[in-house]
């Protein structure tokens, strides 16, 4: 894995991690397209052959209690606590 994937990789984790601790809503997109919603898990933190490429996270991450591989993540996205798309 490239450098720029794993940087994509740990940043979704700590995302994940620090929206957790607000209580805030996340929407991961996977590779098949399918999205996933809802206030994450942090990733579980490893070492050794669970790790994903060396950044200190397991290959899973646990949204709204469905955990999915953090490998099949394409994109995230943090919603504010308070507004909604098209709100004023």
């Amino acid at each position: 894995m490239d450098e720029r994937a794993s940087q994509f990789f740990l940043s979704v984790g700590r995302l994940c991690g620090d929206a957790r601790i607000a209580r805030l809503t996340v929407r991961l997109t996977l590779l098949t397209g399918e999205e996933v919603v809802g206030v994450p898990e942090p990733p579980p933190e490893t070492e050794g052959d669970e790790q994903l490429d060396a950044i200190g996270y397991a290959d899973a991450v646990t949204v709204d209690g469905v955990v999915v591989a953090l490998s099949d993540v394409v994109e995230a996205t943090v919603a504010h606590p308070e507004r909604r798309p098209g709100q004023d």
